[in-house]
């Protein structure tokens, strides 16, 4: 489990801001590959000190093997551990927090407070409930007590999971202890109920906030029409709801109550009732608009094109303008009823007038074209990717993997689309994964694509090594080592300039589908015999 955690840990470092405390890994996975005798004596060399007051070991560790402890660790103090849960939170990488948690208690380093922060909060950004219910319940347990932030957390992570009865036992559990709610926590809870599309509960959450003083701001509107969303059966008065909703929340107040100032976690709150969940983008964002996209999202999802041109001529009328994520809610409701063209002029229209798409806009746009996989919309696809290209974008591994595979299922094109993506990966060093790379490479065998061309060539040769790697042989341990590293560093991009924050977990599951397996596995394997 530790090689596990270092492993990941130094892609996590080398991707995005590295630190001091982890400086160390790149000796880490040169001593654990070495199979000196030096890793062999750190096998016994877990203990920090003769105090272990928080961990379970004893102290074996001697003058050799505690330098050859220290050069693969990758913390020693509370402060390092936070600076590196710090580094997976900020790369939303919170699945390998746990595993950061276990460390701390086998190196006998008791968390505190901010600790429990960090956790909880990446959590939540994770969506993971049942680790942030862990951490909550462990917090309690060593005698701290919780504040008003992590239990809005909780809250929130459950209205997440859907888990509405566990969010408002909570919030009973927090008023329990003394801690009047805030408008943060009826933000949460009015969230939860919009997830799970429960109007009356949210009814009732906006009666408690009159109680407490509180009015609604933009936000809590996003969650209430959210909520008649996902309230079924769905019928004219859902549509009649929404625009009632929509009228009230004008003049609202887009800043939270009085006394709270934004930070970072009433972002999150905002990004999940207006954004459909903790994606960030890389365009502006006007707070002042995320009643109207709330509504466009709900209409479009449902279906109703009527009701969301309807809000655009709304806004038109009240001189808003309309940004980005305003126009990509737009397009996805052009294109839900399959209603290409208009999308397609949308976006032309947006670009002519001066003002610069976004990336979500872009990907929603090829991914339909993509998926519709006529030569008019193949060819639009690859106009957009140019586009893309010319303004600055560019595909990471997952979504460049989905595009790569979708473009090379098209039969009746010339494939410049297919080769377009492809071209787009290389350029970035970006390694696709093994099933596009396979629909890749059949495709332009299909096409008759002579066998000394270079993508061919190249697609080749990755799934071949992919396959060597994986079918083990005896006496071919040590090449397939050497290959394994070489194919870790040809798929991992260093490039942190624009890298898409909501695709980095994805891209390290995607890697570790291909190469964690096989490194795991590798040494517990008995050679083949006859």
């Amino acid at each position: 489990m530790r090689r596990a955690v270092l492993q990941r840990l130094s892609r996590c470092a080398i991707r995005l801001r590295p630190v001091n405390a982890l400086s160390s890994f790149a000796a880490s996975e040169k001593l654990i590959n070495s199979n000196s005798s030096a890793w062999d004596s750190v096998n016994v060399a877990f203990s920090r000190d003769d105090f272990t007051t928080f961990g379970a070991r004893q102290n074996y560790s001697t003058s050799q093997n505690a330098a050859a402890y220290a050069s693969r660790n990758y913390a020693n103090t509370i402060h390092e551990y936070d600076k590196v849960l710090e580094e997976l939170n900020h790369n939303k990488r919170s699945y390998l927090m746990r595993d950061v948690y276990e460390d701390m208690q086998l190196d006998g380093v008791r968390p505190v407070r901010n600790t429990f922060h960090i956790l909880i909060t990446g959590c939540m950004k994770g969506q993971r409930l049942q680790d942030a219910i862990y951490f909550f319940d462990e917090m309690k347990a060593m005698g701290l007590v919780p504040d008003i932030v992590l239990y809005n957390c909780i809250i929130s992570t459950c209205g997440q999971a859907n888990q509405i009865e566990r969010a408002f036992q909570v919030a009973a559990e927090m008023e329990s202890n003394g801690m009047k709610p805030t408008h943060r926590t009826f933000l949460a809870l009015l969230n939860a109920c919009g997830t799970a599309g429960r109007v009356e509960e949210a009814n009732g959450v906006v009666q408690r906030m009159a109680a407490f003083g509180l009015t609604l701001n933009s936000s809590c509107y996003s969650a209430l029409i959210q909520a008649r969303k996902n309230h079924r059966p769905i019928n004219h008065l859902t549509f009649q709801k929404i625009f009632e909703l929509l009228e009230q929340s004008k003049g609202s107040d887009t800043l939270p109550g009085e006394g709270e100032g934004r930070d970072d976690f009433e972002e999150e709150l905002a990004n999940l009732v207006t954004g459909g969940g903790l994606q960030p983008t890389r365009s502006f964002v006007n707070r002042g608009l995320n009643v109207y996209q709330s509504a466009l999202r709900a209409c479009g999802d449902l279906g109703n094109i009527e009701a969301v041109e309807k809000i655009i001529g709304m806004m038109r009328q009240d001189n808003l303008q309309l940004d980005a994520i305003t126009i990509t809610e737009l397009v996805k409701a052009y294109i839900g009823r399959g209603q290409m063209e208009k999308a397609m002029q949308v976006v032309e229209d947006y670009i002519e007038s001066g003002k610069n798409p976004s990336l979500s806009l872009y990907i929603t746009l090829i991914e339909s074209c993509l998926q519709r996989r006529t030569v008019a919309n193949m060819a639009a696809a690859k106009k957009l990717l140019d586009q893309m290209d010319e303004r600055g974008f560019f595909l990471n591994t997952s979504i460049g993997s989905n595009f790569l595979y979708l473009a090379s299922l098209d039969t009746a094109g010339d494939y410049s689309t297919a080769n377009t993506i492809w071209d787009m990966m290389q350029k970035r060093n970006l390694r696709p994964s093994v099933k596009s790379l396979t629909s890749y490479s059949s495709g332009l065998q299909l096409k008759k694509v002579p066998e000394d061309d270079p993508r061919l060539a190249a697609t080749k040769d990755i799934i071949a090594r992919v396959q060597k790697k994986n079918n083990w042989i005896r006496g071919a341990q040590t090449e397939s080592a050497k290959e394994a590293d070489q194919e870790q560093e040809h798929g991992e991009d260093v490039h942190h300039e624009h890298i898409m924050q909501d695709d980095v977990a994805a891209d390290d599951q995607h890697m570790e589908s291909v190469t964690t397996d096989s490194d795991t596995e590798e040494p517990r394997k008995e050679p083949v015999t006859a």
